[in-house]
């Protein structure tokens, strides 16, 4: 209702103070004390001052719907949030270290075409030195010949020494660039205004300040030390010049005075060259090998620690369940199935098929779904079409276009690709026997809600407010279930069922029943009390009156 008004009055806390909670349709709430005096030190928004649980029906068979998917792990996720945050925190980290690894990589790979395409490029520049014929006798070949080979030299200096430059350059740019990034993040402030922890987190923004202010300073030396060295490289790199103008003068004169070898000295001069240049090539090809293989050795690394850090989120949500499935009773089994969860991985592989050009998408699924994503981004970086077509036996033709379709999606990232843990939530449809349990997506509405309530009611001790939960639920599996957990569990948390089924508070024994009526614009509460003291009540609007009661007890009876 537009004009409705919701006021919750809470009960003492470890200090003996007890607050109200109002809240208008639509409106933020706001807490005062109880004699009405505003509260701006306690945060309603973060769900930590009056955390609870509250379900309706329609909510319930979403969550037993959703067989795959985030709904079920939440349940179970929820109550290791302070351990899964340190873990997703290690998990950033080394998707971090993955990411950079990768780009590494691609870079390696780069500079690997770029030389081999150079080496091309000089073709058998070996063969060539080898056919040219001797140079004239008396002409000054050896002279002319170590300074046609200083020139290669000079040429080969300047490109190192520019490299070094860019290099100076680029880090410099890099060292302000990461100062900025997190300068930003970090100075923002933890401390929240209305917040009770503001001692704490101020503490912390001092901190992340102060070594902000000490980074800033380490950063700046660093960055005049690049700058000092920069501009000494450029000076030496002016005074190399010069020498380099000088020694090009002598080689032009010195070529001018041996005109007769001048053009066999010359042709050997530019293959003796183009040999050096192989030689560089061939040793910088070496090397980019190597260290692209140290690349890959250092990824395989990062990603067997990410998986084991991946783990033991599994382990954590498996001794979860294991200490749910104590309080959830015999009729319901919650399990952890890990890396059962392929919805994400299912989502890239369909949107990747979309340019293959190749039919019965469903069926090359299911055979792709059999590779996991790691060996799938190792045959499609590898283009290893045999190996491909043995793995999924799709032919070759459809292998191929699939595989080529596949080279769009960033194998790294795919390497990566998390195949969460599928939570099940079974119920024994059984009526007697040998137990036969169904997940609770095949239930029907009963069922589901019959499968999934032992759990909300187990899963944690802060208060749960559930909204009629037997809705979709007969008597039998009301009592079976419901009642048979709140029995259970009523001692180790507070539970409030807004109902129009007696079983829930007769059965359950409710310490405490609350009659709520209406006057057709507001709802108030007509009384309260226990089973006893709102006996005449629950007779009368759960039972249809006590003459319909009488009836049905005699109809029984007999």
């Amino acid at each position: 209702m537009r004009n409705s008004l919701i006021t919750v009055k809470t009960a003492p806390d470890l200090n003996a103070k007890s607050y109200i909670i109002r809240r208008q349709f639509q409106q933020p709430p706001a807490i005062t004390t109880i004699d009405g005096r505003p509260i701006n030190d306690i945060d309603l928004d973060r769900g930590t001052f009056l955390p609870f649980d509250a379900y309706g029906t329609a909510e319930i068979e979403l969550i037993a719907d959703e067989s795959l998917g985030e709904k079920r792990r939440v349940l179970l996720d929820e109550l290791i949030s302070a351990k899964l945050h340190q873990i997703q925190f290690t998990l950033g980290d080394y998707r971090r270290k993955l990411d950079a690894n990768a780009d590494s990589i691609r870079s390696a790979d780069r500079t690997i075409a770029e030389i081999k395409e150079r080496i091309e490029e000089l073709g058998d520049a070996r063969g060539r030195l080898a056919v040219l014929p001797p140079a004239p006798p008396g002409a000054e070949t050896a002279v002319l010949s170590k300074a046609s080979q200083q020139q290669q030299c000079n040429e080969l200096e300047m490109q190192a020494i520019d490299r070094s430059i860019e290099s100076l350059s680029t880090w410099r740019h890099e060292i302000s660039t990461m100062l900025t990034k997190y300068r930003k993040t970090l100075t923002t402030p933890c401390t929240i205004p209305t917040s009770i922890n503001a001692v704490p987190t101020q503490a912390i923004d001092a901190l992340l300040l102060a070594s902000i202010e000490r980074m800033a300073k380490y950063f700046a030396d660093a960055d005049n030390e690049i700058a000092t060295t920069q501009a000494g490289v450029t000076s030496e790199q002016a005074t190399l010049r010069e020498a380099h103008v000088q020694q090009k003068a002598s080689f032009d004169q010195l070529q001018a005075s041996n005109v007769v070898a001048g053009q066999a000295v010359r042709e050997r001069a530019a293959r003796e060259q183009e040999v050096a240049k192989l030689d560089t090539l061939e040793k910088h090809l070496t090397e980019a090998l190597k260290a692209r293989v140290a690349l890959y050795s250092e990824r395989e690394t990062l990603k067997a620690s990410f998986l084991l850090e991946r783990e033991q989120i599994s382990r954590l949500r498996s001794d979860v369940a294991t200490e749910l499935q104590k309080h959830t009773g015999s009729k319901v089994r919650i399990r952890v199935l890990e890396n059962a969860d392929q919805l994400n991985y299912r989502q890239i592989l369909t949107d990747g098929l979309r340019g293959a050009r190749v039919r019965n998408h469903e069926d090359i699924l299911s055979q792709l779904l059999c590779l996991r994503p790691e060996h799938l981004a190792h045959l499609i970086r590898d283009n290893d079409l045999d190996e491909f077509e043995a793995q999924t036996s799709l032919g070759k033709e459809r292998s191929s276009k699939i595989l080529e379709a596949y080279r769009s999606l960033d194998a790294f990232a795919l390497e990566t690709v998390v195949i969460d843990d599928q939570i099940k939530i079974e119920l024994n449809v059984s009526p007697q026997g040998d137990p036969h349990f169904k997940d609770a997506a095949e239930l029907s509405r009963g069922q589901k809600c019959t499968a999934l309530l032992p759990l909300l009611l187990a899963r944690r001790p802060t208060p749960l407010i559930i909204d009629q939960p037997e809705d979709n639920l007969d008597n039998h599996f009301i009592y079976e279930t419901i009642v048979e957990s709140v029995r259970r569990l009523k001692t180790s948390r507070q539970m409030v069922f807004i109902t129009h089924n007696a079983n829930i508070p007769v059965l359950g024994e409710a310490d405490l029943v609350v009659v709520m009526n209406s006057d057709g614009k507001r709802g108030y509460i007509e009384k309260t009390g226990s089973l006893d003291e709102c006996r005449s009540e629950i007779i009368d609007l759960l039972e249809g009156g006590e003459e319909a009661f009488e009836l049905r007890r005699k109809r029984y009876a007999k």
